[in-house]
């Protein structure tokens, strides 16, 4: 897999993807998560692990929250999994009050994740550069309550990190001047 490398922002906050999560990413996403294949951990920085390391040299990893039950049948956190290749210290800074999975959701319920994400108590940021990590990008629900969530706790400096993001709509209807 190539890294494509997808620059956009998230409130304002620098964010990148590695990929566009199509076909081929949910497959080997599935044998990873699901199917457990721990060994797949480092596929999905793979060739921009090195361009990533320089990048975001002196930061901290915050990744974003991973159900508890999944996690422990995983035996795994896919998401500290995947990224801590990167070689950067890494804190456990937010947690699901539910257990939910965001993929079950409607867009409109995913909105509501801010009520189901938590700051752990103990974890400090204050001055620290942070990079806020997670698999996927899909509506942005998720960043932007662990973004608002880490906002309060002082950082430096935040980015965020996901390995892939949804596609953009591509949009339907017909153009000015388009026949019917």
């Amino acid at each position: 897999m190539a890294p494509i490398f997808i620059s956009f922002k998230t409130e304002g906050v620098p964010s990148l993807a590695l990929y566009f999560y199509n076909e081929e990413i949910t497959s080997i996403l599935f044998q990873f998560k699901g199917c457990f294949d721990i060994e797949l951990a480092p596929v999905f920085l793979g060739r921009a692990l090195p361009l990533l390391k320089a990048k975001y040299r002196g930061y901290t990893l915050l990744p974003a929250p991973s159900s508890s039950s999944h996690d422990e049948r995983r035996g795994f956190n896919h998401v500290v999994e995947m990224f801590k290749g990167l070689g950067l210290p890494i804190l456990q800074a937010f947690r699901k009050t539910e257990d939910v999975k965001q993929a079950d959701l409607s867009a409109k319920e995913r909105k509501k994740v801010k009520k189901r994400i938590a700051w752990n108590k103990g974890i400090s940021i204050r001055g620290k550069k942070v990079l806020l990590v997670d698999d996927v990008y899909t509506t942005g629900s998720t960043m932007k309550a662990c973004l608002a969530l880490a906002k309060k706790h002082r950082p430096k400096k935040i980015s965020i990190l996901v390995m892939a993001k949804t596609p953009p709509l591509k949009r339907q209807g017909k153009k000015k001047g388009e026949a019917g």
